[in-house]
């Protein structure tokens, strides 16, 4: 199973998904903001850095940016509301990272989330 980085502010999908990736058997670290998150990354090795993009912030942005610069070969997974807003440029697509739509389909993110430590 993968270890996971859950950033999000949204306390409510923050506890939610954190208790459904654990009760799958992964080792979930949550935080609600960027500075945390950023001092957890550069502490602890993460498989996967799963965040929500809001609206009003592009601090998820800079926190996968950081989180690529630390450990390079570290995936991460976006959860947004912007279907139309490409977050990652094609070539870091893939294996590396992905971007799941809202509502979030447990069984899809649980997919994806394999899919991405496989391909480490």
């Amino acid at each position: 199973m993968a270890t996971v980085m859950l950033a999000t502010r949204n306390d409510d999908m923050r506890g939610y998904l954190a208790a459904r990736l654990k009760r799958a058997g992964h080792a979930v670290s949550r935080v609600a903001d960027y500075h945390s998150a950023l001092t957890l990354l550069e502490e602890n090795a993460y498989d996967v850095l799963l965040t929500t993009v809001e609206a009003d912030s592009s601090d998820e942005l800079d926190l996968a940016r950081a989180a690529r610069r630390i450990d390079p070969g570290m995936r991460v997974m976006f959860i947004t509301g912007f279907s139309a807003v490409a977050l990652m440029p094609p070539a870091e697509e893939g294996a590396r990272g992905m971007t799941l739509g809202e509502p979030v389909h447990l069984n899809r993110l649980g997919e994806e989330l394999r899919r991405l430590v496989r391909a480490a």
